[in-house]
């Protein structure tokens, strides 16, 4: 039945004179001209929404053309720069916008000279704007012409394309490589801004993190990553002072430091501890102000939970941090914490070594842990009770930090013993401890302290506050000379911080003004002081009439090079001048007075950068403060307990425990005991309520004495004392 009507139909249509059509080839009529109206409706709106856009433009040109005198083109210049300003995707669009136009334009003409559909001509078009190959094929003249054209367009099109995605790619590469992406890191050190000190401090963090296995260090700065970058990698393949990471990863990142969107880029919440440097060759206050924004930066981040260590420049400025309530802040004053160590180094040799020592990670540091085991126990008793460490001290349970405590002070539940060792987890309770000497200390005649003379080369912004430091220090009559370029009638200013600080009174010194240059060799050789308005006053002085010489880092210097230059140059021309004045006296029968005059005289140069300390150690001078490098030391330490920047502040203060360096014989009589071991001194140190820490042998000079000199090995095993060798110790006076 159904091929009978098939024949009927296939009749019928012959009758009608009409081909015969499939079923599959009416769905294909119905396709293409289903595709040749949507591309008809695609070219509209296409066309549509292009006109419409030149049209808003023309618009706009017509208006301001009335008020402006401008030409069309002036305009078209004006616009695209305004378009490719404003809008990211501005390439792009006008890429995609060449390339409708041209398949557009290129359909309708090869429909028109080749008879073919809107539909197929655009395919067409679209291949040869892809592949230039395709239009090989074309047949007749004009089609051939219009398929050239095409062609040559499509080539201009992708050859824009490659440049844009090329150039994309290219600020996608620069962008990580200048540090704006996001760091996915927890637990680990964030420092804050880029200076001289930051090498040191991830050397220091990466000795600290070791134990560990290594750790991480986020750097944010305003400076160039790849700058910083490069500097890290110069201090790696170093090759006097190679820095070493010892397993810690280091990641820079450029951007402001004061933003919150910056901060939160580099996970602030998520760090362990926070190290906010100041800003170099800035004034104080000015560097002090943009430290206290930073503080209040990080504040506005409710997720903070770690504390921040910052680097203030003036001891005046410390408060503003206590004004807006932050109890999770640590301030380090750079300026105050060198010169309190300077003064003291002055007047002791050799005790810049052992502060160094004391705050670097390389050998032994402070550690608080809390020890089930001596609960109950007097800190007498606990002084002994580790092989490996030193007992200085103990952590109440209500967070005070107490150096040195009473002998019979008990240790409570929820302390935390102080101890100096090499790491947390190498010391540990001894069972037996050591036994309590029946010996005493010899009996030591107070000697009484002469009034003396100092004198200070250079000048600093903070001189006001190393005179008030070392007021306390000296016996009344005591005098300091002031000997730099300032000129007299300046220094008043000077000292008073531009009426920021009050005016200076001293109780023990009495200050003499010399003005000249600390390098010229002439203005050294006689020192003559002067009065306020620059006139003689008919004192004067030779270097070898004081007790120690402090050689000050010159703030006017370009740099840190500079600066050490003038201070080895100003330390070197001390030394020979001190050597000529010993031979003249010496020849005028003075050589008693002058020996006694020369063992007193200790000079101490400040310097900044730590590649001078090989040059000093060439030139022969041994007193030197490595100021920056051992702020580095106290952040980094601070940075890792912060409980340990109460107690490095009170070793350099004249106020509380402090460090001495003192000689054997000041706990044992040699004439009566010579043999005895480092328990036995720290137990008779004890009697004056002083923790010996260390120890230094008369053969040996302080470099090489660097392993006795904090928590020294074999503490119970007995050795010779000889006269000269010293003991160090953290006492009250």
């Amino acid at each position: 039945m159904k091929g009978f009507y098939q024949d009927i139909f296939c009749q019928s249509s012959s009758l009608n004179g009409k081909p015969e059509l499939s079923m599959n080839e009416s769905e294909e009529e119905g396709s293409d001209i289903s595709g040749e109206v949507l591309i008809s409706l695609l070219f509209i709106f296409g066309i549509y929404k292009i006109v419409n856009a030149l049209l808003a433009e023309y618009n706009m040109i017509l208006t301001k053309r009335c008020a402006i005198h401008f030409t069309y083109h002036e305009m078209f210049q004006y616009r695209i720069d305004h378009y490719f300003s404003t809008c990211k995707l501005a390439k792009p669009t006008l890429l995609l916008s060449a390339t409708f136009v041209l398949i557009v334009t290129g359909a309708s003409l090869l429909t028109i000279v080749s008879g073919n559909s809107v539909s197929t001509s655009t395919w067409m078009t679209w291949t040869y704007v892809a592949d230039p190959g395709t239009h090989a094929d074309a047949e007749g003249t004009a089609v051939r012409f219009v398929s050239f054209c095409i062609t040559i367009g499509g080539m201009l099109i992708f050859a824009l394309m490659i440049g844009i995605i090329s150039e994309a790619i290219n600020e996608k590469v620069d962008g990580l490589k200048k540090g704006k992406s996001r760091v996915i890191e927890a637990d680990h050190t964030l420092i804050l801004g880029w200076s001289d000190k930051s090498l040191a401090i991830i050397e220091q963090i990466a000795l600290a993190n070791e134990s560990e296995g290594g750790g991480c260090i986020v750097v944010l700065a305003n400076d160039d990553k790849e700058e910083m970058e490069r500097m890290l990698q110069l201090a790696l393949g170093s090759p006097t002072h190679s820095l070493s990471l010892l397993g810690t990863n280091v990641v820079f990142r450029s951007g402001n430091p004061l933003l919150e969107h910056e901060l939160l880029k580099v996970s602030v919440a998520m760090a362990r501890a926070i190290i906010v440097l100041s800003i170099p060759h800035v004034d104080s206050d000015e560097a002090d102000s943009i430290i206290l924004r930073q503080v209040l930066a990080i504040k506005a981040i409710e997720k903070v939970s770690c504390h921040v260590v910052v680097e203030m420049q003036d001891i005046d400025n410390s408060n503003l941090v206590q004004l807006v309530h932050l109890s999770n802040t640590e301030v380090v004053v750079t300026h105050d914490i060198i010169g309190r160590l300077m003064i003291q180094c002055a007047r002791q040799p050799g005790l810049a070594y052992f502060l160094e020592s004391l705050l670097g990670f390389e050998g032994s540091e402070f550690y608080l842990n809390s020890w089930k085991e001596l609960f109950g126990q007097t800190f007498l008793q606990i002084t002994c009770r580790f092989d490996d460490a030193v007992v200085v001290g103990v952590k109440l349970a209500n967070g005070e930090v107490c150096i040195n405590p009473e002998n019979d002070y008990v240790i409570q539940e929820g302390d935390k013993i102080l101890c100096l060792a090499e790491d947390n987890d190498t010391y540990s309770v001894n069972e037996d401890g050591h036994n309590l000497s029946e010996d005493k200390v010899p009996t030591i005649s107070v000697v009484k302290r002469n009034n003396e003379k100092l004198l200070f080369c250079g000048w600093r912004r903070d001189m006001a506050d190393m005179i008030t430091q070392l007021d306390l220090y000296v016996e009344k009559g005591s005098e300091l000379w002031l000997f730099n370029t300032v000129l007299s009638q300046e220094r008043m200013a000077l000292l008073k911080d531009k009426d920021n600080k009050d005016e200076l009174k001293t109780k023990n010194l009495t200050i003499k003004n010399v003005v000249g240059n600390p390098i010229v060799r002439r203005n050294l050789r006689r020192l003559h002081a002067v009065d306020e308005y620059g006139k003689r006053t008919g004192e004067s002085i030779t270097l070898d009439e004081f007790r120690s010489i402090l050689i000050l880092s010159d703030g006017d210097a370009p740099n840190m090079e500079s600066s050490d230059s003038r201070s080895l140059a100003s330390s070197l021309i001390i030394q020979d001048l001190q050597r000529e004045l010993i031979a003249e006296k010496k020849e005028n029968n003075k050589s008693s007075l002058l020996n006694k005059t020369d063992e007193r005289c200790n000079t101490v140069s400040e310097i900044l950068e730590t590649r001078t300390r090989s040059l000093l150690q060439v030139a022969g001078c041994k007193g030197y403060v490595m100021s920056n490098y051992i702020i580095s030391l106290w952040l980094a330490q601070v940075a890792e307990d912060r409980d340990i920047n109460v107690v490095l502040g009170e070793l350099l203060s004249a106020e509380g425990c402090e460090t001495y360096i003192r000689d054997i014989s000041y706990y044992l009589d040699l004439k009566k005991k010579k043999k005895q071991s480092f328990w036995d001194v720290a137990l008779l140190a004890r009697q004056r309520r002083e923790v010996a820490v260390g120890y230094k042998p008369k053969e040996m000079n302080w470099p090489q004495a660097l392993r006795y000199i904090i928590n020294p090995s074999n503490k119970a095993s007995p050795r010779k004392w000889k006269e000269g060798d010293s003991v160090l110790v953290f006492a009250f006076d």
